[in-house]
């Protein structure tokens, strides 16, 4: 059987059994009353579960071990990876249920950084120049720790951190492929079970992510220029993947800056997102996800382009721009949010939302 047709059947397995078990784990969480806490902050309503992320999760596993009974992963190289990856998945479900104390969901984010970065598994060169080692490592430990919280924090509105999730990790899949990294077909897996969740995911949502979702899935994300390439995109990749996580990224460094501003602790919750902002200045939820959804997906086109093209210079150049227009979208947003909130009550909170 050659590669083509196993990678095939496992995405098709991975996608089956994932909308076979999110029902049954949404079932479960009516039947224990294990619910999404609603608040101020947060948009939706109802009772709806957000353990959306053991269904994806089992099915990714169960597909990815069928696969490697086909053709061999080894996997025993990647240890570091698939624990640190364990631990934010287990202690992202652990804050679905009790709600961990902030500064445990850090300093497990940082261990599982820190796994990472001190393993093979770093950035050895940084726009097509070699870094050293301890520069590589810290480098990776900011950038697990960032992607993972962004991912974290653009999980506000259906379909959107799922979508996102599935476009990004499916462009990285691709990415993998071209430099002629096997692993990446493995992430066809993970998308196929992620593109079973979003079934039920699509408004009105059936379930979410939750915590173990989005953390995991940013970290899966995170971890893809960490693979080594055999081709000349060593040149581009930073390019592509700051540009490919551009949305969620950009959006966590505005909360950083808007909490010190404001001087606020980093760990307060606030409804000045992206998603939120579209939200008040007149977006539907259901139109302010397909617009971000519709703006990520032209961004993986983007960097799927510039993966093809010859002249790696002007990739960068094509790169580099659409980064800027991305910070320049998120200037622009805020401005216009300030605006609308200037003619409201002038507070966020307090603005009419649409449903």
């Amino acid at each position: 059987m050659d590669k083509t047709a196993i990678i095939i059947i496992c995405s098709v397995l991975s996608f089956v059994l994932s909308i076979i078990i999110i029902p049954i784990v949404i079932q479960i969480c009516k039947k224990k009353n294990w619910y999404d806490t609603t608040n101020s902050r947060k948009v939706h309503e109802g009772l709806i579960p957000r353990l959306g992320s053991i269904g994806i999760i089992i099915s990714f596993g169960i597909s990815l071990i069928f696969y490697n009974v086909i053709k061999t992963i080894p996997i025993l190289n990647l240890w570091q990876l698939f624990i640190a990856g364990l631990i934010i998945f287990i202690f992202g479900v652990l804050d679905d249920f009790i709600n961990l104390n902030p500064y445990i969901k850090v300093t497990v984010q940082v261990i599982s950084a820190a796994l990472v970065s001190f393993s093979s598994f770093y950035l050895h060169t940084v726009f097509g120049i070699t870094l050293p080692a301890f520069i590589g490592r810290a480098i990776t430990f900011l950038w697990i720790i960032i992607v993972v919280n962004s991912f974290n924090l653009i999980d506000g509105l259906d379909l959107l951190c799922g979508g996102i999730s599935f476009l990004t990790l499916l462009t990285g899949g691709i990415y993998l492929l071209i430099a002629e990294q096997p692993l990446g077909l493995t992430y066809f897996l993970l998308c196929s079970s992620i593109l079973g969740f979003l079934i039920y995911n699509k408004p009105p949502a059936k379930i979410f992510l939750g915590d173990g979702g989005s953390q995991t899935l940013g970290y899966f994300v995170s971890i893809i220029p960490l693979f080594p390439v055999k081709t000349n995109l060593e040149t581009i990749n930073i390019f592509a993947f700051l540009l490919l996580v551009s949305i969620p990224c950009t959006d966590v460094i505005a909360a950083i800056w808007r909490r010190i501003r404001e001087h606020r602790s980093f760990f307060t919750a606030d409804r000045g997102h992206i998603h939120h902002k579209l939200i008040n200045i007149g977006f539907t939820k259901t139109k302010a996800s397909i617009f971000l959804l519709s703006l990520q997906t032209i961004i993986c086109f983007i960097v799927l382009l510039s993966l093809f093209m010859t002249n790696k210079k002007d990739a960068i150049i094509l790169l580099s721009v659409s980064i800027l227009l991305i910070w320049i979208f998120f200037s622009t947003l805020h401005y216009i949010n300030r605006s609308v909130n200037i003619k409201h009550t002038g507070h966020l909170d307090e603005a009419p939302q649409k449903k």
